[in-house]
């Protein structure tokens, strides 16, 4: 049997450093753009909370110095949420906020992750059509325009290429797979 997951990674990365946190006697006080905010007393327990989150792949960095990959990520989630204006390109925008050249940004994203800022920026807008389409009364074309496809026929061949389906092909499987579980 084959699952689809969907998920809020914000909402996983809270749960996850909330348990993780509380047996070490730490409270999780917000989380927000992969920021945590822990009481101030953690002392010695941060280095334990560090170890025991390594093996979900999250590393601890304190004070203001965030991984330029992290704020690469961050930035683009950010901008697919709306919270930038979407007439100011991608590239343009991560220049900006950063303060590098887009072509210093791209190579170091590339030399990090093995694809191209591209590539991610494209694999999260499908994450989020797929959480759209779960909107029935949202449409193909606003679901486009909300998130900078040029068009619908744009969107569903982005859509077909991360996820090997058609958008009607995706809506068909998971309205299987929900009615099949109920």
């Amino acid at each position: 049997m084959k699952l689809e997951l969907i998920y809020d990674v914000d909402k996983m990365l809270l749960e996850v450093v909330k348990r993780t946190a509380g047996p070490l006697g730490l409270e999780v006080e917000s989380i927000q753009d992969n920021t945590v905010k822990v009481s101030d007393d953690a002392g010695d327990n941060l280095s334990k909370l560090s170890r025991e989150l390594e093996p979900y792949g999250i590393i601890i960095e304190q004070g203001d110095k965030t991984d330029l990959l992290a704020q690469i990520k961050i930035l683009i989630k950010k901008y697919v949420k709306g919270e930038y204006d979407r007439n100011v390109s991608i590239s343009k925008m991560l220049s900006g906020e950063l303060g590098y050249s887009y072509s210093y940004l791209s190579n170091h994203f590339t030399s990090k992750t093995f694809t191209t800022i591209e590539n991610f920026y494209v694999l999260i807008r499908i994450e989020k059509v797929k959480e759209l389409l779960a909107d029935e009364k949202r449409t193909l074309s606003d679901i486009a325009y909300r998130l900078n496809f040029s068009s619908v026929p744009h969107l569903s061949s982005q859509f077909k290429k991360v996820t090997g389906l058609t958008v009607t092909q995706y809506l068909k499987y998971r309205n299987n797979t929900e009615s099949s579980t109920d």
